[in-house]
């Protein structure tokens, strides 16, 4: 009972497309080519140097505009709107050249003007340039130079000088007059002197005179010492014997003995072995070793005369040194106690040795040429190429690449020309006329003609072959097709058209060309007969053409046959072009007797490939240490010849390093202070001693040293901290109770150098000990010493940046401290002027009742009260604020009472949880109202009009109801047809 559906013709809808006119031929543009110099235009928008020489000039770019039609290809010119034809030639800007711009050389760096210890290496000075502008388009390269180094002159050697000691002579008695008094004095014993002889030696031993070493080593060493000469009663010995031979194992005893002589043998005192022992013994030294490496891997080192010379074409200079090596790293020998000691006694020669590679360079590899091209242009002069690709990339050093293009080819060009005849379109005659709108009754009128067109070799004797069409010019394509008439029996018939006129130069417009046609036939009942002949304006590019002489590029250059470097040359050719940017026949231009200003060949030099050559390695230098774990060998070579064309370049490697074999270092050291005695007192002053030890460190100053037997440091000059006064014994206090007193020197600081946002200004370092005052009585206070305060220069510092930093805050205070950016808190660094906030209480105090003091440092009131503030911003008091308090359910009483404000802070008195309580604080701490009474009463004010609206509703009267149609609504029916894309 549904509706019926509609008929096919109202399923299905049409409409035109592509109303607009077709473009069957259209005009195609190629890219434009190189902007090249036209001397004829002068230049504009240019530059000049300081000298009045220009550096930019105006070229002329061409392109190529060719006929297009669609789905076919190129066709004649004369298809498409001449008016539309885009241009073919327009003027560029040829960029300014830009010359490399350096600045003088600085001066000259200093050199040391002081004397230099022995041994130390030679100094160098240097200075350097900055290039301010690189080269552009040709301009003047920069200088390869923009760093240059001297040696300085030697500097004098400083004469260094020292105290040789003797051997310490007998002791002598003190004589006779000076001991007549003291008891003894007729026995030949007692306390005397004993003296050694002192001289003054240079550093390489020789004799020199005593001034010398009393300017240069200080104060004279004593000459004499106290000694005592045994007597009668005192204990006689033989000397101690030598220690005997240790057996080898860890932990074994070594022994030495000494006897009584004379009449000691027989005293009691003398054969107590408690106070005079005859034998001592020692401790061997352990044999257990264990070796460490220590330091850096050296670089890897071929052994000598190790290298490879390549294969194939000899290049000067073609030797590569790669192939398998050794690297060293440095072994440590320490002993049981951790000291170090030879490396021999690890049966070690002092080295771990490991294999190495050192890569050999592999050269660029080019394919071999490809064959020649065709030339580029089909009349006229144009190029021929051909081209190797890359088949390797260098690596490892080895010769580079000549410059590639982007699909990694290299190029060679030359000129080549093109005969504009030796290729030509060949036309067979035209067809019989093929009327289209056939007359029935007699045969004439409107038609189509037809040939063929084709591209054929112009040979001596004539067209030869045909070949393909891309060889001869599109451009000159005859026409495949025209239009033609065939006369009616009373109709004019005409010959062809002639030839066309030569239009005479220049092209201005003004001139025009003619050609014409013969009347074959006369029209019957005097019709008129069309003109005879017919004439055009001649418009340049379009009938009318200028012609000029153009050079080609330049070719690469040429060398002679089965030469790869040297001299050679590079040529050019002429080109007649049209103005149109058409190549055409040179005669165009003789005719015309143009003038021919270009030079055709030019000498060139294609540079020849040379390796770069280096000396042979020097010899290993001396060791930068003469003790210690970081010295290390050096050994250097130089570039004899750098590398030029494609050679291979120089390896940036020009030194190698070898760790030294570790050897211990020995010095003087002193022990620790004894404690301060007092003779014959309790306090006051006194004397303290000390003593040196030999001590073996690895040779850095972080090294303490640990003690070993004086014998290694037998040949080592006591020299302890640079001073060569030893101080063994000095006066001290032991203060008595109640005085003041300095405290022992505390450790160098570091070393602190002047630094600004991190870098050295080179001034130096300093660092800084001190001596704290001690104070025992208060009372004794103003008789205290003040701090003692030193500093020494320091050159060993780093650059430390210092911030300050904060804890979190504890009610209205924190602490704040200094941090050195390596984590260390210290004292002072920081800028005083930054200092944060260590205490933020108000000022003044919060002193209203029911006030406290903010995060912001401003006082507000607690919860429960509001801010009542003075005029100029202070809190004055602090205002109680009504409490509303809702009862529960539980709650017996039902009304809801207003009551005073209690502390909120404080617990609540109500224990039995029957009520819950809100303090409604409509002010803020400033005294505006708070954002939530806002809240509640823009809720008020809609709940309000929510009411209203609802009353309006259920007062309003209900309209009539209106009667129902009957007109029922057809149902919308939809018919599939099948068709998938519905």
């Amino acid at each position: 009972g549904g509706v019926q559906c509609p008929n096919s013709s109202a399923l299905q809808e049409t409409r035109s497309c592509n109303e607009h006119s077709c473009t069957v031929y259209h005009w195609q543009t190629g890219p434009w080519g190189q902007c090249i110099e036209d001397t004829s235009v002068s230049a504009f928008n240019s530059s000049a140097n300081w000298n009045g020489e220009a550096t930019c000039s105006v070229g002329m770019q061409t392109r190529k505009v060719i006929c297009v039609r669609v789905n076919v290809g190129q066709v004649g010119p004369k298809k498409c709107p001449e008016s539309l034809r885009p241009e073919t030639v327009r003027p560029c800007l040829l960029p300014c050249r830009k010359d490399c711009i350096v600045t003088p050389f600085s001066d000259w760096t200093e050199c040391p003007s002081s004397c230099q210890e022995g041994g130390v290496t030679v100094r160098k000075q240097s200075r350097h340039r900055v290039i301010i502008q690189l080269p552009a388009n040709g301009g003047r390269e920069c200088p390869d130079s923009l760093f240059e180094e001297r040696e300085c002159e030697a500097s004098p050697v400083c004469h260094s000088y020292r105290w040789k000691t003797h051997k310490w002579r007998r002791c002598q008695l003190v004589p006779w007059y000076v001991r007549q008094d003291s008891p003894g004095a007729q026995e030949t014993c007692g306390p005397g002197l004993q003296a050694r002889a002192i001289t003054c030696r240079r550093q390489d031993g020789g004799q020199a005179d005593i001034s010398e070493c009393l300017k240069y080593s200080g104060p004279l060493p004593p000459l004499t010492q106290m000694c005592q000469i045994p007597c009668q009663d005192d204990c006689q010995f033989t000397n101690w014997s030598k220690f005997s031979p240790c057996n080898g194992d860890c932990g074994g005893v070594r022994t030495r003995k000494r006897t009584l002589v004379g009449k000691s043998k027989k005293k009691d005192k003398c054969r107590n072995s408690q106070l005079y022992p005859l034998i001592e013994n020692q401790f061997c030294p352990c044999d257990k070793y264990s070796a460490q490496p220590v330091g850096n891997w050296s670089d890897c080192i071929l052994p000598e005369g190790k290298m490879e010379v390549l294969l194939g074409m000899k290049v000067q200079g073609d030797v590569k040194e790669c192939g398998q090596g050794y690297r060293y790293q440095a072994m440590a020998c320490y002993d049981q106690n951790n000291r170090l000691v030879e490396t021999s006694r690890c049966n070690s020669h002092g080295y771990i040795e490991e294999a190495c590679i050192i890569p050999c360079p592999s050269d660029c590899k080019l394919s071999e040429w490809s064959n020649w091209s065709r030339c580029s242009k089909s009349c006229g002069s144009g190029v021929k190429v051909r081209s190797k690709w890359l088949r390797e990339k260098p690596y490892n050093g080895g010769r580079p690449c000549p410059k590639l293009d982007h699909v990694n080819q290299v190029y060679e060009v030359v000129p080549c020309h093109s005969d504009c005849s030796q290729y030509i379109w060949v036309t067979e005659p035209w067809s019989v006329c093929k009327v289209t709108n056939v007359d029935l009754k007699e045969n004439c009128g409107e038609g189509v003609q037809t040939r063929k067109v084709r591209c054929m070799l112009n040979t001596v004797d004539g067209p030869s072959d045909t070949v393909e069409d891309y060889l001869c010019d599109p451009e000159e394509m005859p026409l495949g097709a025209r239009k033609c008439t065939l006369p009616c029996p009373e109709d004019c018939v005409m010959s062809e058209w002639g030839s066309w006129s030569q239009c005479s130069l220049p092209c201005n417009g003004s001139n025009v060309r003619e050609r014409s046609a013969e009347c074959l036939r006369q029209p019957d009942d005097g019709k008129p007969c069309p003109a005879a002949t017919e004439a055009e304006a001649c418009t340049l590019n379009k009938n009318c053409y200028h012609y000029d002489y153009n050079v080609t590029d330049w070719s690469t250059c040429q060398l002679s046959e089965k030469a790869v470097c040297g001299s050679g040359i590079k040529t050019r050719m002429l080109d007649c072009v049209r103005s149109d940017g058409k190549s055409v026949d040179l005669k165009y231009c003789e005719e015309l007797g143009l003038e021919k200003t270009w030079q055709m060949n030019m000498s060139c030099v294609v540079e020849c490939p040379v390796n770069c050559q280096l000396s042979d390695w020097s010899a290993w230098s001396e060791c930068s240490q003469t003790c210690g774990l970081t010295g290390k060998m050096i050994r250097r070579r130089t570039i004899n010849q750098p590398f030029q064309g494609d050679g291979r370049p120089c390896p940036s490697q020009m030194e190698q390093f070898k760790p030294c074999p570790v050897k211990p270092c020995y010095r003087w050291q002193y022990g620790q202070w004894s404690a301060c005695k007092v003779e014959d007192a309790q306090c006051g002053e006194g004397t303290r001693v000390r003593n040196i030890s030999c001590v073996v460190y690895d040779g850095s100053t972080e090294d303490v040293g640990k003690v070993v037997d004086e014998e290694f440091c037998g040949e080592i000059e006591p020299i302890i901290d640079g001073d060569k006064k030893i101080i063994l014994e000095e006066t001290c206090t032991f203060p008595c109770p109640g005085d003041c007193y300095l405290r022992e020197w505390s450790e160098w600081s570091l070393c602190q150098l002047t630094c600004v946002n991190g870098e050295d200004l080179g001034f130096g370092g300093i660092q800084v000990r001190s001596r704290a005052v001690i104070i025992q009585d208060l009372e004794n206070q103003h008789l205290c010493p003040e701090q003692a305060l030193e500093t020494r220069p320091c050159d060993d510092g780093q650059c430390y940046e210092y911030k300050w930093m904060a804890s979190p805050w504890k009610g209205s205070s924190r602490t704040v401290w200094c941090q050195r950016s390596d984590g260390l808190n210290v004292t002072g660094g920081c800028l005083v002027m930054r200092q944060p906030d260590a205490d933020r209480s108000c000022n003044p105090p919060c002193s209203q009742p029911h006030a406290y003091c903010s995060e912001t440092r401003a006082c507000s009131c607690e919860d429960g009260y509001t801010e009542v503030m003075s005029s100029d911003g202070t809190l004055e008091q602090c205002t109680l604020i009504p409490v509303v308090v809702i009862p529960t359910m539980e709650d017996k009483k039902g009304d809801v009472k207003t009551s005073r404000a209690v502390n909120p802070t404080q617990p609540s008195s109500n224990q039995s949880g029957r009520g819950r309580t809100w303090f409604l604080q409509p002010f803020g701490p400033d005294g505006r109202l708070k954002t939530w009474v806002y809240g509640v009463a823009a809720g008020a004010f809609v709940l309000l009009i929510f009411i209203v609206s609802m009353i309006y509703l259920a007062c309003k009267k209900p309209k009539k109801p209106q009667r129902r149609q009957n007109n029922r609504l057809k149902p919308l029916t939809l018919a599939y047809d099948g068709d998938a894309d519905m």
